[in-house]
């Protein structure tokens, strides 16, 4: 069976499409990283270049980058150390970030009305 000309243009920008999305999102990542002022910037980048040379795994390296640099942790608001979103102050310059429930000191968030450790009511400002 011969391909013609058109089934080789077809398979040409079909892979051509797959190498500049997989190029793009190498760049992507690693301009992500350093605005982010990410260390691992480097070996984000590398890991990003794998779909390269197996395409099926494509949208593998730019979801495992958004999860783990997203998911877990924060900057803090006054001095930009990245933290963990768990903590309810910075641990570099001590920046209150969350208040504390009255009971039983865990961690709370803005828009709770009640404590979800404790169920204490939480007082309004």
């Amino acid at each position: 069976m011969l391909i013609g000309s058109k089934q080789i243009i077809m398979i040409f920008i079909v892979f051509f499409l797959i190498f500049s999305f997989a190029i793009g999102q190498v760049v992507w990542i690693y301009l992500d990283s350093k605005k982010r002022e990410d260390k691992w910037g480097i070996l984000w980048s590398i890991l990003a270049i794998t779909p390269i040379f197996l395409p099926i795994l494509l949208p593998l390296p730019l979801i495992v980058y958004l999860l783990v640099t997203r998911a877990f942790s924060t900057k803090c608001p006054d001095c930009k150390v990245k933290i963990s979103s768990k903590f309810s102050s910075c641990p570099s310059c001590g920046c209150k970030l969350k208040e504390k429930c009255k009971s039983c000191g865990s961690p709370l968030k803005d828009e709770w009305k009640y404590c979800p450790y404790c169920n204490d009511k939480i007082e309004g400002e």
